[in-house]
């Protein structure tokens, strides 16, 4: 990361972190699974839904902010043992992001170490 006694050439952090950075945006879509039935004694039929990911470049920030969505969130009922979004994110979603992120170099040295704490639902 840049600092002043290792500024890459730059006089400020803003401007090192802009001339690393990759494309404007990107969009990820992670499958999950949830519980469509839940039947009791360990018995369910599982649905499966997409989480769409959006990771956006803001000039203000000089990184990347993020959100997801879940388009068919409705057809997800919290009475058969389902959570919110943020909890899909949490345990289905975050660590796939992350991998996803990673592989693609600097792009990753944007975002926070634990994306899913600092995401917005769209």
């Amino acid at each position: 990361m840049w600092s002043e006694s290792n500024n890459y050439g730059f006089e400020n952090e803003q401007d090192y972190l802009r001339s690393i950075k990759k494309d404007d945006s990107y969009t990820f879509t992670y499958p999950f699974e949830y519980i469509a039935k839940n039947h009791g004694n360990d018995n369910y039929d599982i649905g499966t839904a997409d989480m769409v990911v959006q990771v956006q470049w803001t000039d203000t920030e000089a990184g990347y902010t993020m959100a997801y969505d879940v388009p068919e969130m409705d057809k997800i009922d919290p009475a058969e043992g389902n959570g919110d979004a943020a909890s899909f994110y949490e345990s289905d979603v975050c660590w796939r992001l992350e991998s996803d992120l990673d592989g693609m170099g600097s792009a990753s040295s944007f975002v926070p170490s634990r994306p899913c704490l600092e995401l917005c639902v769209m």
